[in-house]
């Protein structure tokens, strides 16, 4: 056997595979926290099929474009490089946390380059891929949250002490809120695409079930970036010929949603005792101000971090980052939250590079396919996620998004292309 023909055979096994275990992202992540909750453990099963799905997509990009494995590798070891310095002096968790934070940052686009790969080896493997993923995690989504609904899983948040909550919200079995929030924001506009505008009926099913998961939640991400994505997804799938003559149109649209904004403003304070916030919002605003409210005191933590950052490493160890256990040696908190700040305080510049050669990627990509509405669509929802990891965090950093994420960007406008060209046939 020649060695192409070696390399094509585990390719193919490869590939074979990760179709398998692609679509179980969530349910895996679901079943993990039903582990945690119920036994006590989760037996490492969420940890060990990332491991598994990253190790078999890295071998994949070693296998189709060595280039492209070489270039992570570099990145990888570029983020660690500073963290490593102060790994003797700390316990051997603080490097496994560096190293599987690191790999975290770095997954979407190992994932979104390998997908792009199979898509031009398997075209046929990755549309399936992607509506199996697609459907599944819809599924695994609206069974969470009745499972939550019915008291199951875990609450959104914590009680604050002094606080009176009538409501904590739900999260299901899943472990994080705001990556939770993230994921359902990715699924959501990946349904709303392809519902729109043919199956106006799903399409509002979808908006309504897309909001009262959110409005379940409680999250700021969530609630904003469902109601952008129901108002504007209809708006951006519109071809180009829609709006000629239409600024009338646009002109109303306008006006109802600022009327819609002006309405909620002036019942903030109802609508929020109706959902159970109003006291927690009013505790954190007399502690902390509009910006404790807006960013969740992130703001706060990020100037005592960068405060303890300064006075206890050089200008050059601040340039290579200092790992987590760095930062949890002065402080309880060591995460702001804030993902390019984060990522910056723990890896230095490759940290920042990381993320912002992320979305750089991803934007660019979506950039390249405005022409169509769906890359539209996939724009804004990069953009959107751009923000949310800005002044939010749990994007880079999310254990949940990175599969959801890179597949929307990679083969979303091709399965509805291909399925508009089956349709059609």
């Amino acid at each position: 056997m020649s060695v192409v023909q070696a390399r094509s055979r585990w390719q193919h096994y490869s590939d074979s595979l990760l179709c398998r275990l692609i679509p179980l992202c969530l349910l895996i992540d679901c079943i993990n926290g039903a582990l945690l909750q119920q036994q006590g453990s989760s037996y490492g099963l969420s940890v060990f099929y990332k491991i598994g799905v990253l190790a078999l997509m890295a071998f994949a990009t070693v296998l189709y474009r060595p280039v492209w494995a070489l270039g992570f590798l570099l990145m990888l070891m570029a983020m660690l490089i500073g963290p490593a310095w102060h790994w003797p002096q700390l316990a051997t968790s603080w490097m496994l946390a560096d190293i599987q934070l690191a790999v975290k940052a770095l997954s979407p686009l190992l994932a979104f380059c390998y997908l792009l790969a199979l898509q031009k080896r398997q075209p046929q493997s990755a549309q399936r891929v992607f509506w199996q993923t697609l459907q599944l995690s819809a599924v695994v989504l609206l069974l969470n949250a009745l499972a939550g609904a019915a008291g199951l899983g875990f609450t959104a948040y914590q009680p604050l002490e002094g606080v009176a909550q009538a409501f904590l919200g739900i999260k299901g079995f899943f472990y994080s809120t705001n990556e939770l929030s993230a994921v359902l924001l990715v699924i959501t506009a990946a349904l709303l695409c392809v519902s729109w505008p043919r199956y106006k009926a799903a399409f509002i099913g979808v908006s309504v079930l897309a909001f009262m998961l959110a409005l379940s939640m409680l999250t700021k991400t969530g609630l904003f970036g469902v109601v952008l994505l129901v108002l504007l997804v209809p708006l951006l799938m519109q071809h180009a010929a829609f709006w000629r003559g239409k600024k009338h149109v646009l002109l109303l649209v306008g006006g109802m949603a600022l009327l819609l904004f002006l309405a909620v403003l002036a019942n903030a304070e109802t609508l929020l005792k109706l959902l159970g916030m109003y006291d927690k919002l009013s505790f954190v605003y007399h502690q902390r101000g509009i910006s404790g409210i807006a960013l969740s005191s992130r703001d706060y933590y990020a100037g005592r971090i960068w405060q303890s950052l300064t006075e206890h490493y050089s200008h050059w160890q601040q340039l290579l980052g200092v790992g987590q256990g760095g930062i949890a040696l002065y402080l309880k908190k060591y995460f702001a939250e804030l993902d390019w700040f984060d990522l910056l305080i723990f890896y230095g510049v490759a940290g920042l590079v990381t993320w912002g050669l992320t979305f750089a990627v991803f934007i660019r990509h979506s950039v390249k396919h405005c022409y169509n509405g769906i890359g539209r669509v996939i724009l804004m929802l990069n953009l959107l996620l751009l923000l949310v990891s800005s002044v939010a965090g749990h994007i880079l950093t999310s254990g949940m998004l990175w599969l959801p994420w890179a597949l929307c960007n990679a083969l979303l406008l091709t399965a509805h292309q291909r399925r508009d060209d089956e349709r059609h046939s």
